[in-house]
């Protein structure tokens, strides 16, 4: 099983997006795939990994094929988001205020304090 397909069959969210591609064949797939990669590339959707001293530009992971994602989900996802953006700001705010974290021990200092960012 995956996004595309359930226990019976093709999920109903995926059913329209299955009926729009199910006739093109492999290579038109692959091509579409390439176009793509290449639009990315030339309109800078990219990352650098740096490896050995050198900068490499690679593009985002993307796929052709969609997630889709219906309301009922995308509300789950939704609300595991906002409760770690509040964790996070609740973090944030103590780390550089009262720094609750670093005096009861669960983070180290040094590892707050030699942050450059910080």
């Amino acid at each position: 099983m995956d996004e595309m397909f359930g226990a019976n069959g093709i999920r109903d969210s995926y059913k329209n997006f299955v009926s729009a591609i199910e006739d093109l064949p492999a290579q038109e797939m692959t091509h579409k795939d390439e176009m793509a990669k290449k639009l990315f590339m030339s309109q800078g959707i990219t990352f650098t990994v740096y490896n050995s001293g050198e900068g490499i530009e690679k593009i985002f992971p993307f796929d052709v094929i969609p997630r889709i994602i219906t309301s009922s989900e995308w509300q789950e996802v939704e609300a595991g988001i906002k409760q770690r953006l509040k964790a996070l700001n609740i973090f944030l705010k103590d780390i550089y205020h009262r720094q609750f974290v670093v005096h009861d021990g669960i983070v180290p200092a040094e590892l707050i304090y030699s942050c450059p960012n910080f």
